[in-house]
């Protein structure tokens, strides 16, 4: 180093502040090139740390650090976590070709629409690591001003070096991407991406190709930045000010942070709140830019050999000086840096080298002093001390550039590397499938669209079952009716079993769109349609069917029953068309006084109107039809027991119901095996589950079902209150690919739906499943609002978002609905044509807050009271006919997307779902039903109450 420079150093003014802008050369896919160096560029993919235990993330941590240690050490890297936009036009263009039935652009067109509305917030984290320093002259000192930051020369890149350095980039591409943060190339449009939007001009569409070179660049590095003493203002192509942005330097941090907590500090960038001047939350949104070195054992070993040096120069000094009294700091510093070595040669303590900046923009000034305000108040929280660069922000922005480097390095800190790591950059939320419609979005610390497709399973090669849990009234059977209605479009044969009579709702929807749909009652004039006998093959017939009409029995005929009706079902097989009727009518014309008695007694109830669907004389009519499209299945005047009560004390109407479900759920599955019908997606939706868990041959039914599924193509939705039930179900559970949990109350409730999630049965999470549809004042329901755990068993918060306001309108499902007490006429038998398509209150009441997971999902949430439009008194009719009328709405033009900035405009709260609270209220609309069903709940406890609700 020259003595200029070491001068300038001792002032605070190095060489590195005097160095022009980066002069951009090139840029292809995962590479950088400037005149001065090139750099590598990759995508970190999101952890989904949000709701991870602590031994998960310390598990995680540790490999991130040996990782590092590994690939990046002594390399000099460049993090950068900056925010993009989710726009309509990117879901459509991920959803094209997945949706083929009814006016399906229209329907991807809605949730499109939607999701411009919200504008919701997309994190990127990009990881630049340098390759190689270009020509020497590049570093020359030369005159410039920030007018000529990211300007273009006419210098140019070798084919052969881009090829060494194409080749340097893959090779460094593959070790990151078998990490922790499963790295994958930066494509070249996102690195113009990056460079383009720090001069806030993000509607600048990227160039479509593997090679940017010359004018494209000038084109996307053209712009006029003026700093001031603590901010710059950036000028548009107009010459008026596009935004107001200050540099901010973590210059101070304690000597311990924990982690999950405190130590995750860019983690929590997306926590940031400020107050509007109504008083309301606003997100503010701050980027970072961090310039660090992972040092090697022998690179760490010097640096702490020189600072031991320094300090005991500093104490020789002193004890020389008339005072002769050494600082107690001095003393300290050497002592913690003979143990520093010690450990480096010892346990393997790695270092890192970091310069941690702060970015923050807005509209107005007075916005960004704000802004600024809240982001320091949010560290100095956490015990970490954020401050504006005085006089330093044309170096501290340029530092923040792509190809550029560290300018300012007296600026930085030297700490082991799981303080560095643990700051979790690539932590955050993220769940779902890749691909598939969207039905909500998450409410972790890292915003972005859930995902998710109900018929994935089967050509995944994997399970097919998706099971919604949770109290009643909290969203779970819209959440299932939301997932048929996408599986529908995509052209799949959607039935769903309505014993309610209110989901009428989803037809109207499916109506209004084009998609074929009917509301098919089975009632008298199917007789026979649920007759087991007629709907299984004959081996499953033969166990089946005698179960179902011992169901029928009353309690006291059991015994005697048993033997004769096995006998009369063994004989009734032999005939050419065997049905339950006619083992009845064998069983009444038995010579045995008490096997006729049986009969009589089973006679006496298929003779009623619901009886007759179970075993009544086969009228050879078939309500469902296996075209594709959604068919809502009601059975009117159906009465269930009471999933508490024992079989014994069922009255003789629940007993029928029963078999009237039992037989209907084995007639929709017997319709998804038939040979000719195999290849046909197939989405079988069942509600109120736990009214078959309760008894043992429903138990093995829906156990039979799951298992079957993907050698069928047939996935099946279910919808129950009742976990623990559930998993006395073993090979129901092994068949589960998807979860969504809604709030329940009792101890061993909660306790089996985090046994379901994965998650330990510990009072932070037993807090979160409480208190996951509890709103932030703690009076109010938020509806909508789970816990998903996806096919990867990755478990986060997610709220369900339903598309449009006049979907809501048309889900509605309250009593007076019109199109809920109106179902359309049964469809006729039809040829198939050929396939178009190639709640407890609980001791435990007082469980402690949540330490981790509970604080997280408060922490990145938000609970603003849902929408509430007005319902027409008189919704369309869904019509009966397989081919119904096209849609009339949702046919104008899309929205242009918004343009993808450095989000320095406040966004719109995203966290509030569509439609009325009723919407969700599928469950708690009908009193009679549920006086009938559930026990009374006990009255309200307005009692205040210091416990902490996580939603």
């Amino acid at each position: 180093m020259k003595i200029a420079d070491k001068l300038l150093n001792l002032v605070g003014v190095g060489r590195e502040r005097g160095l022009p802008p980066p002069r951009l050369v090139a840029i292809a896919d995962g590479l950088l090139v400037t005149e001065r160096s090139a750099e590598a560029w990759f995508l970190i993919s999101v952890a989904n740390t949000d709701l991870a235990t602590e031994a998960e993330q310390d598990a995680a941590l540790d490999a991130a650090v040996s990782a590092a240690a590994t690939i990046l050490g002594d390399r000099l890297s460049h993090l950068k976590v900056v925010w993009g936009r989710s726009t309509g036009q990117d879901y459509l263009d991920s959803v094209a070709g997945h949706y083929r039935l009814g006016d399906h652009d229209a329907w991807a067109q809605t949730r499109a629409d939607r999701i411009d509305e919200m504008r919701m917030p997309e994190r990127y984290v990009a990881l630049g690591v340098h390759l190689s320093d270009r020509d020497p002259r590049a570093t020359a000192q030369v005159r410039g001003s920030i007018s000529d930051a990211l300007g273009t020369t006419s210098w140019r890149v070798s084919a052969r070096e881009l090829a060494h350095l194409d080749e340097r980039v893959r090779k460094l591409g593959r070790q990151l991407g078998s990490t922790v943060w499963r790295a994958h190339t930066a494509p070249a449009e996102v690195i113009s991406w990056l460079i383009s939007r720090e001069m806030h001009r993000g509607a600048v569409a990227a160039p479509r190709r593997g090679l940017i070179t010359g004018a494209s660049l000038a084109r996307l590095t053209s712009g006029r930045v003026v700093p001031y003493t603590d901010h710059l203002r950036i000028y548009d192509s107009r010459g008026q000010i596009a935004a107001y942005t200050t540099v901010l330097a973590m210059t101070d941090f304690p000597e311990e942070l924990e982690t999950p907590g405190p130590g995750e500090w860019l983690r929590t960038l997306s926590e940031i709140k400020a107050i509007d001047d109504d008083g309301d939350e606003i997100d503010v949104t701050v980027e970072a830019s961090v310039r660090f070195r992972v040092l090697t054992k022998k690179s760490a070993r010097h640096l702490v050999d020189e600072t031991r040096k320094s300090a005991k120069e500093q104490r020789r000094s002193a004890a020389k000086g008339t005072a002769e009294e050494t600082a107690d700091e001095i003393v300290e510093t050497e002592r913690v840096m003979r143990e520093v070595k010690r450990d480096i040669s010892r346990s393997g303590l790695t270092l890192v080298e970091d310069h941690p900046r702060l970015l923050v923009s807005a509209d107005t000034r007075e916005d960004l002093d704000a802004y600024v305000d809240a982001v320091v108040a949010h560290y100095a929280d956490r015990g970490i001390t954020v401050a504006p660069g005085a006089d330093e922000q044309r170096d501290l922005w340029l530092e923040s550039l792509p190809g550029d480097q560290l300018r300012v390095p007296d600026l930085g800190h030297v700490r082991e590397s799981t303080a560095f790591f643990g700051s979790w950059f690539w932590g955050g939320a993220s769940i779902g499938d890749a691909t598939g419609p969207a039905i909500g979005y998450l409410t972790g610390s890292t915003p972005g669209l859930v995902r998710f497709d109900a018929a994935a399973g089967s050509a995944l090669g994997d399970a097919t079952t998706t099971l919604f849990l949770g109290r009643s009234g909290r969203g779970k059977t819209t959440a299932a009716m939301l997932g048929g209605l996408d599986s529908a479009f995509a052209g799949a044969w959607v039935p769903l079993l309505d014993l309610k009579g209110d989901a009428a709702g989803v037809s109207a929807v499916a109506a209004e769109y084009g998609v074929p749909t009917a509301v098919i009652e089975i009632t008298a004039q199917f007789s026979g349609a649920a007759d087991l006998l007629r709907v299984l093959p004959v081996d499953d017939a033969l166990l089946q069917a005698p179960s179902q009409l011992m169901l029928l029995l009353p309690p006291h005929l059991r015994g005697a029953a048993e033997a004769p009706v096995m006998a009369a079902t063994r004989a009734e097989i032999q005939s050419p068309d065997p049905s339950s009727w006619g083992v009845i009518q064998r069983l009444c014309n038995s010579e045995s006084e008490t096997i006729r008695t049986v009969g009589f007694a089973l006679r006496d109830l298929v003779e009623t109107g619901l009886g007759s669907v179970v075993a009544g004389p086969p009228s050879g009519l078939s309500s469902l039809t296996t075209n594709p499209g959604l068919w809502v299945v009601q059975m009117p005047g159906l009465t269930l027991p009471s999933p508490e009560s024992a079989p014994e004390s069922w009255s003789p109407i629940e007993r029928v119901g029963m078999a009237c479900l039992r037989g209907c759920l084995a007639w929709m599955v017997r319709t998804t095996g038939r040979r000719e019908f195999r290849g046909r997606s197939k989405v079988v939706i069942v509600p109120e589950v736990h009214l078959l868990t309760k008894t043992p041959d429903g138990a093995s039914f829906l156990d039979y079902i799951a298992r079957v599924g993907r050698a069928l193509g047939a996935s099946l939705v279910l919808d129950t209150q009742d976990p623990a039930s559930i998993l006395k179900l073993p090979g129901l559970v092994e068949q589960i690919t998807t979860l969504f949990a809604f709030s329940l109350r009792s101890r061993e409730q909660v306790d089996s739906l985090l046994e379901l999630l994965g998650r330990p049965q510990t009072a932070p999470y037993q807090t979160l499943v409480r208190g996951i549809n509890t709103a932030a004042n703690g009076k109010s329901i938020r509806h909508g609002h789970c816990i998903m755990r996806d096919r990867w068993d990755e478990v986060a918060t997610v709220q369900i978002d339903i598309p449009s306001q006049r979907v809501a309108a048309l889900l509605r499902t309250t009593p007076e609905s019109e199109h809920a007490n109106q179902p359309a006429p049964a469809l006729p038998a039809a040829p198939t044509p050929a396939d178009p398509f190639a709640d407890d209150e609980d001791p435990q009441d007082l469980l402690e807050p949540a330490a981790t997971a509970t604080a997280q999902s408060e922490a990145h949430t938000t609970h603003p009271a849902p929408l509430q439009p007005e319902v027409p008194n008189t919704p369309p009719q869904p019509e009966p006919l397989t081919t119904p009328p096209q849609a009339e709405v949702l046919n104008t033009p899309p929205p242009p997307p918004a343009p993808t900035t450095n989000g320095h405009h406040p966004p719109t709260r995203h966290e509030t779902p569509i439609g009325p609270d009723d919407v969700y209220d599928q469950e708690a609309d009908t009193p009679d039903y549920n006086e009938a069903m559930y026990q009374p709940a006990p009255p309200p406890d307005d009692r205040p109450t210091k416990k902490e609700h996580v939603a």
